[in-house]
């Protein structure tokens, strides 16, 4: 049994298939059906807050630390109005794995 929820195991999937497209976690959502909402709190939660153990105790509790799978990288869209062909940019934030989450073994 994963220790990823149902809707974590989907997006890593995703991730896996189109990390190469600068993809969003807007662009996750509208993919997979979820709700932006859900989808952002599950890669805050799963992914890039991802905790592990240390192997170390203090005061009989064991230490975790913070070892990110994903990470939001900062970038910019060009978009453009297929009305008027009027190019915008928008700040955006690319979901990427980081070197630990490319060979985090998930099914452990």
């Amino acid at each position: 049994m994963s220790k990823f929820s149902e809707n974590a195991i989907k997006i890593l999937n995703y991730v896996r298939e189109h990390e190469s497209d600068d993809i969003t976690a807007k662009d996750i959502a509208e993919a997979l059906g979820l709700k932006d909402r859900s989808v952002n709190a599950t890669l805050t939660a799963a992914f890039t807050n991802h905790k592990e153990e240390t192997g170390e105790e203090v005061d009989g509790k064991k230490v975790k630390e913070v070892k990110p799978l994903m990470e939001r990288i900062p970038g910019e869209l060009e978009l453009v109005d297929p009305e008027t062909g009027k190019v915008t940019h928008q700040t955006a934030k690319f979901i990427k794995f980081t070197e630990y989450g490319r060979t985090y073994d998930y099914e452990a």
